[in-house]
């Protein structure tokens, strides 16, 4: 069962989900940053032609607030998951002064760690951010769910690699997505989650122009289930309705990301 987690605003750009004991979770807005136009004004991606230093400057934002060294991946809706430690950082001041090169981050569309010292990102603006952490505090992830990972496996592919490290129970975090409200999808979408998914087609709701709204969240919780994995909290916010708030793809192809951010509690 999914449960609600309850927020504390940190400031105009990050908000604080009070989920997990030994765990903080945090997601980004797209408020209270230094990006302008579409990408007005905390983008944090660096692959959507916004202007580089702006968002370097938004991360060492996110990096001072937290006090914490980020990891940034490189997403391209595979199943990829790699551990990661201190190499792995994307080191936002060594870029925005040219003493390093622009780096995307890590090329995965999920990241797992034991270090205690790192915050992990994933970035989104429409697709689901996942946070995994074990009950023993040893292991902890964030996975980048489209569709198109979930239905790769992109989910099994971190859950195995969590349990290298931990075998204790694992905890998920679903953050801020496209809502099953918003999520208009063709049938050969429903075919697709009907050959990986047992009873996917509860997540499918038939529409009259032979079209489904698809809960992407329903969709992670089925298979996270599947997986062993039954507590889970959610955010409930929908990206696709709060754009004063959210990025959102599907409401303009051209927009920044946001981020979904979680490290061992100080």
């Amino acid at each position: 069962m999914i449960k609600e987690a309850t927020e504390t605003v940190v400031n105009d750009s990050i908000i604080k989900v009070n989920a997990f004991d030994n765990f903080d979770i945090y997601y980004t807005t797209k408020n209270g940053g230094v990006s302008e136009g579409p990408y007005a004004s905390f983008n944090l991606g660096l692959h959507v032609e916004d202007d580089n230093k702006a968002v370097l400057q938004n991360r060492l934002k996110l990096e001072n607030t937290l006090n914490k060294k980020l990891v940034f991946m490189d997403q391209t809706h595979s199943a990829n998951v790699f551990l990661v430690d201190k190499d792995d950082v994307s080191d936002s001041k060594a870029m925005l002064d040219g003493s390093s090169p622009i780096s995307l981050g890590v090329k995965s569309d999920g990241i797992v760690t034991t270090n205690k010292n790192l915050a992990l990102v994933v970035l989104t603006a429409d697709c689901l951010p996942l946070i995994l952490v074990s009950k023993d505090k040893k292991a902890f992830g964030a996975i980048h769910c489209g569709w198109k990972g979930v239905y790769k496996g992109v989910l099994q592919s971190a859950v195995f690699l969590m349990r290298k490290y931990s075998s204790y129970d694992l905890q998920a975090y679903i953050g801020p997505c496209i809502g099953p409200n918003s999520f208009e999808v063709g049938p050969e979408l429903l075919d697709k989650f009907n050959e990986v998914i047992k009873d996917a087609s509860k997540a499918f709701i038939p529409k009259a122009n032979g079209k489904y709204l698809c809960s992407l969240p329903m969709l992670v919780e089925m298979t996270l289930n599947k997986l062993g994995i039954d507590n889970i909290y959610q955010s409930n916010k929908d990206t696709f309705k709060e754009t004063s708030l959210l990025y959102s793809y599907r409401q303009s192809a051209c927009t920044g990301r946001m981020g979904t951010i979680v490290c061992f509690k100080n």
